[in-house]
């Protein structure tokens, strides 16, 4: 391990939600947080590996991302989904010269209902102009790419691959997968696994113009408050994006050959999505 990287954890003791985004992986890295033998990051998603994520926490060590305890933790977890989005191929090199081995897992999504609430959460930065066809979009959906690069650097023995249907159908199942990957005993009981995500962005323009004049209304409000005020600012916002046909069609041709492979060397079923 070189100098100057992580020291109280062992190289073996990662696990990295390394993605797809929009692929429910809050809600998993949530239900994990529950274990008590793992050590969830602060904060979820601290891109130390990535280049060009605007939410990157700047932290010197990686190791400070966690308050781990040798004594009663065995798994330090993140869940960085930036180190498979388009613009960000590397990040496993970056991952294995900073001396980690971790046990990596990917989750893969239908790539239209993917693109879409990518599209989706990114619309809610007023500043974010990018059509929906934008490879920022379309190229994270290229699953087996990712899949590759983190395969050959960490060896396919170390990559969990998910399904976002499974999830959905059933996530305490997928979290003790999870645990089964990363020698863990099964969670026996799983709070509430309903979707989350906690990257706290605003989600409509009412919520940005109360956090402009109000900085503290939305975040400091107690839960009794909050949640109401969310429910309805939510109510209010614009409809939500989808693909128009033609666009359908453009990003099935450049995907198709990634689901190809996809298909070949992970056995996942690509026709169900329309490839």
């Amino acid at each position: 391990m070189e100098e100057g990287s992580v020291s109280k954890i062992d190289p073996q003791q990662f696990l990295l939600i390394i993605g797809s985004m929009k692929s429910a992986t809050t809600s998993l890295f949530s239900l994990l947080a529950e274990h008590p033998e793992i050590c969830p990051s602060e904060p979820k998603e601290p891109e130390f590996f990535s280049k060009h994520q605007g939410h990157r926490k700047e932290i010197a060590r990686y190791e400070d991302l966690w308050d781990f305890d040798p004594a009663r933790h065995r798994i330090a977890m993140e869940g960085s989904t930036g180190y498979t989005k388009f613009g960000e191929r590397g990040a496993a090199e970056a991952i294995h010269a900073y001396g980690i081995r971790p046990r990596l897992v990917y989750m893969v999504r239908n790539p239209f209902d993917r693109i879409e609430s990518h599209y989706n959460f990114m619309r809610r930065n007023p500043d974010w102009r990018r059509p929906i066809t934008h490879p920022d979009l379309v190229q994270t959906s290229n699953y087996y790419l990712y899949l590759k690069d983190f395969g050959a650097v960490f060896g396919p023995e170390n990559l969990l691959l998910l399904d976002y249907d499974d999830f959905v159908r059933d996530p305490k199942q997928m979290a003790n997968d999870v645990c089964a990957f990363a020698g863990l005993p099964e969670m026996a009981e799983i709070a509430d696994a309903s979707a989350r995500n906690v990257t706290e962005k605003p989600k409509s323009e009412l919520e940005r113009t109360l956090r402009r004049m109000a900085p503290g209304l939305v975040s400091q409000s107690p839960d009794f408050v909050k949640r109401p005020l969310r429910r309805a600012m939510e109510a209010i916002r614009p409809d939500k994006t989808r693909l128009t046909p033609a666009q359908r069609q453009q990003i099935t041709a450049d995907l198709a050959p990634d689901m190809a492979r996809l298909q070949a060397e992970f056995g996942v079923d690509v026709a169900r999505w329309g490839f």
